[in-house]
């Protein structure tokens, strides 16, 4: 079914919805860092709102605006790597490949990676608006390493340990293996 047999707005939106069900079901991570990203959005805003930024801080907002874009293509791209090599990042379909190489052989975790360095580029705008002289420049310090570390460890203790689960049910030997050769997060072992 084409995009262009549909001719009504609702009958767009209708073939939106399932592609969206159909092809983006990806794992709870994507919620989790939906949650981070949210948070954070939260409290710049409501820092920008009390008070606006310096100009020293809206260049630190700018920059680290940038880094997050950054990071969000590279983490597209590795999913994309992950998909091309036999895995699947949608949580109910499962990797009938486990994939060990190229970045994988570094990480077993490179996209949650990307996403803390998503969220470390937020924290370094939080932490130059506070730097910035901004008169909450309290809140924007306190909150920059709370939301940092809040992030990793909704990855490290929600996500992480049930796709590691399931990825030891369904590859035991292999991921076993794999996990003796490569730290969770970055790293090769021994």
């Amino acid at each position: 079914m084409s995009l262009s047999t549909y001719n009504k707005p609702s009958s767009i939106l209708a073939f939106v919805a399932r592609r969206v069900r159909q092809d983006l079901q990806f794992s709870r991570i994507f919620l989790v860092d939906f949650a981070a990203s949210a948070s954070y959005a939260a409290t710049t805003l409501i820092l920008l709102g009390l008070a606006g930024p310096t100009e020293g801080g809206a260049g630190a907002l700018i920059a680290a605006g940038l880094g997050w874009i950054l990071f969000f293509v590279l983490k597209i791209l590795l999913v994309v790597y992950l998909e091309k090599s036999g895995g699947d990042a949608r949580e109910f379909v499962g990797s009938e490949t486990l994939v060990t190489s190229g970045v994988y052989a570094f990480s077993r975790n490179p996209v949650y990676v990307m996403s803390l360095f998503q969220s470390l580029c937020w924290s370094l705008g939080l932490v130059g608006l506070g730097l910035s002289g901004h008169p909450y420049r309290c809140l924007a310090l306190l909150a920059a390493p709370t939301l940092l570390y809040g992030h990793w460890w909704g990855m490290d203790r929600l996500i992480v340990p049930h796709e590691e689960a399931a990825l030891r049910a369904k590859h035991s030997e292999a991921f076993a293996a794999y996990c003796a050769r490569v730290n969770r997060w970055f790293g090769r072992r021994g």
